[in-house]
């Protein structure tokens, strides 16, 4: 059984595998004999079984060398014996680069001979499985008369080009570089083509000799052990280490020159703006792999009685093996090849530099045997991005410093740093080296089952790791679940439901990980893939004993949520947490989040913690969808791009009028347009404070930190336009609604929308939604769908960093007329309309004049009409009461954990100010005015200097008794209106 570990850091992932199967074997080896380990000799009997599984079985690759020294060390340390020699993991724990390399894949040839036909295409992977056989008939191998990828030009040659500094940088290299990607990315001429093939010939003849030598090797290295209950296991010992490592090293032979080809192909990807070496064309590259792999067909016969390698039976024949190919064929000499082609030696600089690996190269006695039996791992979680701060830091150090800057402050400062020595260089190559390994992990004729989606590093290894496994092998990695929700990520999305087998989804909140604490990822286990999609999962989990216990839990007691009743993460298990996905859940899920255009087994996840909340998604599964509505989307300012651009500047105060305001996500909170405001330090985006509703002005405008910059009619056509009517209108004319595009997946609320009115601008942190030919009816109807928790929960099912138009396109509409939406609307307006900007939208809404007297400035008024949304939002969408009550217990912890704590009320509605509730909790929360005087009940409010005086009681409020009260007035109220 071969394990493998492919991003192999300290080889942690291995040496529990390790572990874990030398005692399964020994349990299940004593069952199968009759016999029992004396208790005492049983440490040792395990020692010996995992000594043997090191040694022999495992295999793992990083592009740390000091990480794979430090795995060797500690899979030593692990399984070391007495009696056993110091272990040598040289031929299966590796340096390298593990996603970026060359394969066994190969074009047929009329591919080639179409016109650049080879570019897009993806080439056709072919196992190694029948290469022992090929070897031992003496049969070519099953790619030949193809051309293999790597002995064809890449579209992603020269990816340099793609460095978003390479222009400002380095032009004359950058013109160069473009140049020479038009000259090799050609069409081969019919000689070509057929010196190509020739070429395929003689790479399968090399990785023939390569696969026998590898064999030999491994078979070599195996050191005796006596492993409980196995007779007559396998010994070598004629070929010691240094042989292989002499061999394997010789740079004339068969194995370092099919490395060196593959080195090659993958240098061109990377290669350096600055190199001074021009890089090959396309004829020097052809003659370049003649000289390293050799010439078929035009060389005398290999004479009688000459030593074949299907006749070399050892490490000294298939020596006399190779040298006899090799000399029939022609190679050159290896250093004569570099002295005659000076870019070979620059592309192994950078082969060094990046520590390519060739997997079914390396590894290839493994993939003779079909591929890996287990792989397991806790891959990378980042994508090829380059921090251009973090570089111009080496010159200058403000940009490690900086808080909030103007763009011509950046500017001065970058000219700065980039004139600082080396900084230029540094930038130049750091850049080109991530467009190079995004455009590598991008490419969909390597990556075809993440073509489309952007480079990350997690995903590349989930298609790796499929590609690896053998038909009966298993796969289980820790890593990120972007692409369950990305929708772009469809077709890897349908890819990775059908391998999947188990599917455990964590968040980090009790730091298993050093990563955030709000970072979720999840344990998959993966296997072949099947045409039936059926899998077990478990999401919001903390701690994997949990659902180990839940597997074997028997369904008795109240289903767990995210926290539990004393508000601590909610480790309990329970049988609900473990859901059956097969293709009823995933058209469901389509239901709920798809179009008709995405097919069913696209479909995004949905993630619910438990059976009671999963049962929702059925009952809102055929509700009508607020995209229906047309509504159209305003994006705003990009935060970084439009600023560059002189759109807007950073400058603290309150703007003239609305038509300066440009809004950032703490302005608004759930139908709140008047939240909190930044303070004038603006250090980062908590440096804000909250506005005092209760003293809002008619009049009043938000403290901004943005101003707008230049000519207001340019200032208002950048912006962006709407249709109207075959015309085009500004979003800015328009009351929207806006929301927190940023999703806080697991905060007290998810989806934060609220109504802005004309004349306002926002950033990209913010989305806003409306139309010029959608009444403000129908938009208060939209906005109280959109603030229920309802839809907070349809969205916070589905997590992922933003929260886009598609996503609120998809969530379930109730009707538009009748007395259930008129309420809606209603208690929607008095909760946004708060000042005179608003005053036509009210009266839209309500067809009454606006006054101050319209809208609910009080925290507890806002908070019943707020649950009475949320109970007449679910009833129109027929969610039961107690599925509601439900999804508030079980959904959204932190809320739940505020209503009984933090959020408290004095007897006139308003919320009690930390620093009274602190004395009054220190005080022994007493009931009289008399036992606790006005001085300790008076605050100021910080933003608007107002002092108040919360009389007592004060009180927490039962939120599910509210919404249960609220809920059960609507269904008075409105029997009809379903």
């Amino acid at each position: 059984m071969t394990v493998c570990e492919p991003a192999l850091g300290s080889g942690a992932f291995a040496i529990e595998a390790v572990r874990q199967l030398a005692a399964e074997y020994l349990t299940r080896r004593q069952d199968e004999v009759g016999e029992r380990i004396d208790p005492e000799e049983y440490p040792k009997e395990l020692q010996k079984v995992k000594a043997y599984l090191a040694l022999h079985n495992v295999y793992g690759v990083d592009l740390n060398s000091t990480a794979v020294e430090l795995a060797e060390i500690s899979l030593w340390l692990d399984t070391m014996m007495e009696g056993l020699q110091a272990p040598w993991f040289g031929l299966h724990l590796r340096r390298g680069n593990s996603l970026i390399g060359a394969r066994h894949a190969i074009y047929p040839r009329f591919v080639v001979e179409k016109k650049r036909g080879w570019l897009k295409a993806v080439p056709n992977d072919l196992s190694l499985s029948d290469i022992p056989g090929d070897v031992s008939e003496g049969r070519d191998g099953a790619a030949s008369g193809g051309i293999h990828h790597f002995l064809l030009p890449a579209e992603g040659w020269g990816s340099a080009i793609n460095a978003k500094e390479a222009k400002e940088l380095a032009p004359e290299e950058l013109q160069k570089l473009k140049q020479w990607r038009k000259q090799v990315l050609v069409q081969p001429t019919k000689a070509q083509v057929d010196t190509l093939v020739g070429l395929g010939r003689r790479v399968e003849v090399l990785w023939q000799l390569v696969w026998r030598r590898l064999s030999i090797a491994e078979s070599e290295i195996r050191r005796s052990i006596a492993v409980w209950g196995a007779d007559d296991l396998p010994v070598g010992g004629a070929v010691t280490r240094e042989q292989i490592e002499q061999s394997l090293a010789d740079p004339n032979g068969a194995y370092r020159r099919l490395r060196r080809v593959m080195d090659a192909w993958c240098a061109l990807w990377f290669w350096p703006l600055t190199e001074e070496t021009a890089p090959p064309s396309f004829d020097e590259w052809i003659e370049t792999l003649q000289q390293l792999l050799g010439r078929v067909g035009n060389v005398r016969k290999q004479p009688l009685g000459q030593l074949s390698l299907a006749s070399a039976a050892n490490w000294k024949d298939l020596g006399i093996a190779e040298e006899s190919d090799l000399g029939f064929a022609m190679v050159s000499d290896v250093a004569k090849v570099l002295d005659e082609h000076p870019w070979l030696a620059a592309a192994e600089r950078v082969a060094a530099q990046q520590g390519f690996f060739h997997w079914e190269l390396d590894f290839a006695p493994v993939f003779s045997r079909g591929g890996f039996d287990l792989q397991v791992g806790n891959p990378p979680w980042v994508r090829p991005r380059s921090d251009v701060e973090a570089l111009l830091a080496e010159g200058d150090p403000w940009w490690q410093l900086k808080s909030k800057s103007t763009a011509r402050e950046d500017a001065a400062h970058r000219r700065l740093a980039l004139d600082a020595p080396g900084v230029a260089t540094l930038v130049r190559e750091a850049n080109g080296e991530v467009a190079a390994t995004a455009a590598f992990l991008g490419s969909e004729v390597v990556y075809p089952a993440t073509a489309g989606l952007a480079p990350d590093l997690y995903r590349s290894f989930m298609s790796q790791t499929w590609d690896h496994a053998k038909s009966t092998g298993s796969v289980g990695l820790i890593h990120p679940e972007t692409h369950f929700t990305d929708e772009k990520a469809g077709p890897l999305r349908s890819a990775t439901y059908r391998r999947l087998r188990r599917h455990w989804q964590f968040i980090n909140e009790l730091s298993l990980f050093e990563v955030h604490n709000l970072v979720s990822y999840g344990v998959h286990v993966y296997g072949f893939a099947r045409e039936v999609v059926s899998f077990l999962q478990a999401t919001s989990l903390y701690h994997p004993d949990t659902v180990e216990r839940s597997l074997e839990h028997d369904g008795s007691g109240v289903e767990p949520g995210l926290k539990d009743d004393a508000g601590k993460w909610d480790l309990r298990p329970h049988a609900s947490r473990i859901q059956v996905i097969d293709q009823s859940a995933l058209s469901i899920w389509h239901a709920i989040l798809e179009s008709d255009a995405v097919p069913v087994g696209q479909s995004r996840m949905v993630y619910t913690v438990n059976r009671a909340t999963a049962a929702v998604l059925s009952r809102v599964a055929e509700a009508p969808r607020i995209g229906a509505i047309g509504l159209q989307l305003s994006i705003g300012w990009n935060e970084t791009i439009d600023r560059s651009k002189g759109r807007f500047d950073a400058e603290w105060g309150v703007p003239e009028s609305w038509d300066s305001v440009i809004l950032q996500g703490p302005h608004l909170y759930v139908s709140t347009p008047f939240y909190k405001q930044p303070n004038p330090t603006m250090r980062n985006n908590k440096d804000w404070t909250p506005v005092d509703l209760e003293a809002l002005a008619v009049d009043a405008i938000p403290v901004t930190q943005y101003r707008p910059c230049g000519d207001a009619t340019m200032y208002g056509s950048a912006y962006g336009r709407w249709t109207n009517n075959g015309g085009t209108v500004s979003p800015r004319s328009a009351y929207r609604i806006a929301w927190r595009t940023r999703a806080a997946n697991t905060g007290e609320r998810t989806l934060i929308p609220a109504l802005i009115p004309p004349g306002t601008a926002h950033v990209h942190r913010v989305s806003s939604i409306g139309g010029p030919e959608v009444n403000s009816r129908i938009l208060a109807v939209v906005l109280g769908v959109l603030s229920s928790l309802v839809s907070d929960f349809l969205v916070r099912a589905v997590p992922k960093s933003d929260i886009l138009m598609s996503t609120v396109e998809r969530l379930p509409m109730v009707a538009t007329s009748g007395p259930v939406s008129d309420r809606i609307a209603e208690q929607v307006a008095r909760l946004n309309c708060l000042t005179k900007a608003y005053s036509e939208f009210w009266e839209d809404v309500s067809g009454n004049s606006w006054d101050m007297g319209v809208p609910y400035f009080l925290a507890h008024q806002r908070r019943v009409a707020q649950n009475e949304i949320d109970a007449l939002v679910a009833y129109a969408l027929g969610v039961p009461l107690e599925d509601l009550l439900t999804i508030y217990r079980t959904q959204f912890p932190v809320l739940r954990g505020y209503d009984g704590d933090e959020y408290l009320y004095d007897s006139r509605g308003r919320p009690v100010p930390v620093e009274i509730r602190q004395n009054w909790t220190k005080s022994g929360k007493p009931t009289s005015e008399k036992e606790f005087p006005v001085d300790a009940r008076t605050s100021m409010h910080p933003t608007s200097g107002t002092a108040y005086t919360y009389d007592l009681p004060f009180v927490n409020c039962d939120r599910e008794e509210e919404l249960r009260i609220a809920y059960e007035a609507t269904a008075s109220n409105y029997p009809k209106s379903l």
